[in-house]
């Protein structure tokens, strides 16, 4: 019971401090880039942080599932399902969307370093809590069989 409001209460608050940082936090810049065409678009962090808008949505949605559903088998699958989103949200930045070229820019000495740090505690707690499920379904499973 204790574990199943921890665990909840810890992913979805990660999730929504994930989900705040390039909003408010460490915005991402602001600049806008001129197309060919004379028009204006958004610089790749922008886009970078719209996704991680998305990856903290979903680690706080999984966050108040763990604490909606008492099956730890599903609690489990919620913390493997937070875990691999945690995973994305590392892969964003680094490697899937990227930032800034300039190591000056707010997205790259702010943002994206929060994120990352916040996106690994993610991965590490929710991680933790998987094994933990595991291990509390094979007692059950031994309590019932023996």
């Amino acid at each position: 019971m204790k574990n199943r409001f921890f665990s909840g209460i810890v992913a979805a608050v990660l999730g929504l401090v994930i989900l705040l940082v390039p909003l408010c936090i460490f915005p991402t810049c602001t600049k806008m880039i001129e197309t060919a065409s004379g028009g204006t678009v958004p610089m790749k962090c922008f886009w970078s942080g719209r996704a991680e808008i998305g990856v903290g949505l979903l680690i706080l949605c999984g966050g108040v599932l763990l604490v909606i559903f008492k099956s730890t088998l599903i609690r489990l699958g919620i913390s493997m399902m937070a875990a691999l989103t945690g995973v994305l949200g590392i892969l964003v930045p680094i490697v899937l969307i990227g930032g800034c070229k300039m190591d000056t820019m707010p997205c790259r000495m702010t943002t994206f370093p929060a994120l990352i740090v916040l996106c690994v505690l993610v991965v590490a707690f929710s991680s933790g809590n998987a094994i933990y499920l595991w291990r509390q379904n094979k007692k059950i499973q031994e309590k019932t069989n023996g």
